[in-house]
């Protein structure tokens, strides 16, 4: 720091002003000491942008406490910050990692606001609506990783068509026959999330086609924790039969295939199964499960853009959902076979 006080012709105190980004320097010694910072190479040019611009170059990927264990073990949530990172990096950007203690919009925007990020992807927030509208209310750039909300005027995402992937894997069950199936989805405080909600409409649309029935029960809401998901199947499987599941999350789909092992299900004879995620997962697992898959790599880096275009203050217009694909696998077979 002398040397460049030195160089500068500034006191280290100076130099330190303009190191925290204080507004106490004039201009015109803030210039010498960011020059002299850069000729001695004390820090990346990058830094010295930083102080020019009021830009970070970091992304907060911000998550609660209760779900970080998603970032962690669920590979959705994996294939997601891998691409994240990947993107961010190519650039120019950081990505930090923010948790905050609760999953409600006020914890969310309490630890969004004092961090100093360029601009904010969040995930599994609930009370999104009311999150978004705090977020705009006080200027601050943001994403969420998927639709959490209804609302017409929520488009910060990019997200796939999941009222086409509910009703694919459904069409696909049908077709072999079953018609007993249940569809095992996620929920944050009991309430089903808006994409869940799009792929039960899009199960109801496929029962329609078929002139099948369609009862609520045939939703089954769990919390999407390994031991709930576990616990829940349990329940599920001593009071009724299903000829077919449909699991709406990574993590119950791994509890789902532990409890088959302990039960002795076979699958598909006993049991046909439909994960959704990336495909990736789903061809890692023992059986291979059938899967409604989802580019996470073009939806990351479609997230990263438009965040970065909020920074920059461009409009942004709503991003089209691109259509999933069903994979075919070993999960699942035509009923009776």
């Amino acid at each position: 720091m002398h040397d460049v006080a030195e160089r500068a012709k500034v006191t280290p105190s100076t130099v330190s002003r303009v190191m925290n980004g204080s507004n106490l320097v004039k201009p015109n010694t803030r210039q010498r000491v960011l020059d002299a910072i850069q000729s001695l190479g004390y820090v990346p040019s990058r830094t010295a942008r930083m102080f020019k611009s009021g830009k970070s170059g970091i992304l907060g990927l911000v998550v609660s406490a209760q779900h970080i264990s998603e970032l962690i073990y669920n590979a959705g949530f994996q294939a997601l910050f891998k691409a994240l990172t990947e993107k961010a990096h190519a650039l120019g950007y950081n990505i930090l990692v923010i948790t905050s203690a609760n999953a409600d919009s006020d914890s969310f925007f309490d630890v969004i606001k004092s961090q100093a990020a360029d601009g904010f992807i969040i995930l599994s927030p609930s009370g999104s609506e009311t999150l978004a509208a705090m977020l705009d209310e006080a200027g601050i750039p943001y994403v969420f990783n998927m639709k959490y909300s209804s609302n017409t005027e929520d488009i910060y995402y990019a997200s796939h068509d999941d009222m086409e992937a509910g009703y694919m894997a459904a069409k696909y069950l049908l077709d072999l026959n079953h018609s007993d199936i249940c569809f095992i989805v996620g929920s944050i405080n009991g309430q089903v999330i808006s994409f869940n909600s799009d792929r039960i409409a899009g199960v109801k649309r496929a029962f329609s086609e078929y002139g099948v029935p369609f009862n609520e029960d045939i939703i089954v809401r769990v919390p999407g924790q390994m031991e709930e998901s576990y616990a829940a199947l349990h329940q599920l499987l001593q009071s009724r039969k299903p000829t077919a599941l449909m699991i709406s999350n990574e993590i119950t789909t791994v509890a789902a295939l532990n409890y088959f092992y302990d039960y002795g299900y076979r699958i598909p004879q006993d049991l046909s199964v439909i994960g959704f995620g990336p495909t990736e997962f789903f061809h890692k697992l023992r059986p291979k499960l059938t899967s409604v898959s989802f580019d996470i790599g073009w939806s990351s880096g479609r997230m990263v853009e438009m965040l970065l275009q909020r920074i920059d203050g461009a409009a942004i217009l709503p991003e089209p959902p691109r259509k999933p694909e069903l994979i075919i696998r070993e999960s699942t077979a035509r009923k009776g076979i």
